[in-house]
C-alpha cells in the first residue's frame, strides 16, 4: 500500500538528515508551507513533486513500488513478490 504524502516528505526530509529550514529551502517553499505538507494539510503541485523526486535522486534515493524513499542501491537490488493467480 502506497504511504501517504505527509509521511514521505517527513521521511524523506529525514533520510535526508535536513532541518526543516534546509529542507524547505531546498524545495523552495516556505516552512509553512513544509509544514502543511508534513502534517497533510496540502500536497505538493506536480512542479514542486518533479523538484523532490530531483532532489531525492541528486541523493542518490528511489522508491520502491510502496512509495517509501531507500537508497538507489536498496532499489537495484528490490525484488518484488510474485503475485499468484
Amino acid at each position: 500500500m502506497p504511504i501517504d504524502d505527509s509521511v514521505r516528505i517527513r521521511v524523506i526530509r529525514a533520510t535526508l538528515g535536513m532541518n526543516h529550514t534546509d529542507f524547505a529551502a531546498a524545495m523552495s517553499v516556505s516552512i509553512n508551507t513544509l509544514a502543511n505538507w508534513e502534517h497533510g494539510r496540502a500536497t505538493p503541485q506536480p512542479k514542486k513533486r518533479h523538484e523532490l523526486a530531483k532532489l531525492c535522486q541528486k541523493h542518490g534515493l528511489c522508491f520502491l513500488p510502496s512509495g517509501f524513499p531507500v537508497p538507489a542501491s536498496d532499489c537495484l537490488a528490490f525484488k518484488p513478490k510474485e503475485e499468484h493467480a
